[in-house]
């Protein structure tokens, strides 16, 4: 399984990156934008937000 981490210092510039991603890969992944981030998992760590997709379903 391949993972993709997106990360910011705030959680709104981490989803900026995540959907960034999504956009420019969505017909390479077939995925809806709800599909996408259903496999995302959001994690803090200190200041920074950190956005992990799983590129298979969990």
């Amino acid at each position: 399984m391949a993972i993709r981490e997106f990360s910011g210092l705030s959680p709104r510039v981490a989803k900026r990156r995540a959907l960034q991603y999504w956009y420019t890969h969505r017909e390479d992944l077939g995925l809806s934008l709800s599909e996408f981030f259903g496999r995302c998992r959001v994690r803090r760590s200190g200041a920074a937000t950190h956005i992990t997709f799983y590129t298979e379903a969990a």
